[in-house]
């Protein structure tokens, strides 16, 4: 099932796409990289749904959905994700499944809202500390394209807020893997083991978690190498 459904406040309509052909709880639910749509999710799709519940949709200004004046940053991504679901009558537990950007987002719903979600899958997510702490470590070219990328989506300031946000939550026990792209030319060595340490970080959010290095990938792991991907859900799942 796809549709949109008018977010109240501001007065856009959000876009979705329910897939409910499999008999299934938990729903797997997910959260694409900054300013990438939903179709990204195409190269696990077909498999996932073979064994699961699934909801895509796009958040505020990307893809299909309009986009508002409303802020950009994640407690407001996380508010109209919820206020989504439960329009869909999309019922929890959920397992979040967050690339990239989309892993602050679903880190900081899974701590706001631990009853409602199974599990946490965390593909080469963002790191409340890489603006500061990895970005100049780039070279410079590669750090202008980072920093000039925050016109797509959110701006720079709402995406440095948004880490803020998610700065400090902890994920209990909630089952979390966290799977990491080992190939990605655009690092310096410099930057690259910042990153490391960072999703190494990551994997303590949780009592009971994972890390997995995916060595032939890159930063978007779900394209790169979707097997992985598809069996860290499935494994999820079974938990």
């Amino acid at each position: 099932m796809d549709d949109f459904c008018t977010l109240g406040e501001a007065g856009i309509d959000l876009y979705y796409e329910y897939d409910e052909n499999y008999d299934s709880v938990p729903t797997v639910v997910f959260d694409s990289g900054y300013g990438w749509a939903l179709e990204n999710w195409k190269p696990i799709r077909e498999q996932v749904s073979s064994f699961a519940r699934m909801f895509f949709y796009d958040r505020d200004g990307v893809g299909k959905s309009e986009k508002s004046n409303i802020p950009k940053h994640s407690l407001q991504i996380v508010d109209n994700l919820r206020f989504l679901l439960q329009k869909a009558e999309v019922n929890p537990p959920y397992i979040l499944v967050g690339h990239s950007f989309g892993g602050v987002n679903v880190r900081l719903y899974a701590s706001q809202y631990p009853e409602e979600v199974k599990g946490v899958i965390l593909l080469d997510s963002v790191h409340e500390d890489q603006n500061h702490k990895m970005v100049p470590l780039f070279t410079e070219e590669v750090q202008d394209q980072y920093l000039g990328q925050f016109t797509v989506e959110s701006s720079l300031n709402e995406f440095e807020e948004s880490l803020e946000q998610v700065r400090g939550t902890n994920l209990q026990n909630i089952p979390l893997i966290v799977m990491t792209g080992g190939t990605q030319p655009h690092h310096t060595k410099e930057s690259m083991a910042k990153w490391m340490e960072f999703q190494k970080q990551l994997s303590y959010l949780s009592t009971t978690s994972k890390h997995l290095i995916v060595k032939e990938a890159g930063h978007a792991i779900h394209i790169d190498k979707p097997v992985q991907v598809v069996n860290a859900i499935r494994d999820m799942i079974s938990y």
